[in-house]
């Protein structure tokens, strides 16, 4: 039997790593969790994007635009 898979979302870091690696950076910081905690309304707009079937490029742009608001 395998564990609950929970993970503790920081904004700062999150942001960081989309810097850093683009939407596949938020892929990876997010993992196998099962459930997310933290999680306020940029984040989850940043979630929706990253896990969404577009481009990678469009992706990028998307959340970008976020970041900057």
């Amino acid at each position: 039997m395998t564990g609950f898979n929970k993970r503790y979302i920081n904004k700062e870091v999150l942001i960081e790593r989309f810097r850093l690696e683009g939407y596949q950076g938020v892929i990876n910081y997010i993992g196998k969790s099962d459930t997310l905690i933290g999680v306020d309304d940029e984040i989850q707009k940043i979630l929706n994007i990253t896990y969404c079937d577009d481009c990678p490029t469009k992706k990028d742009i998307e959340i970008k635009k976020i970041l900057n608001n």
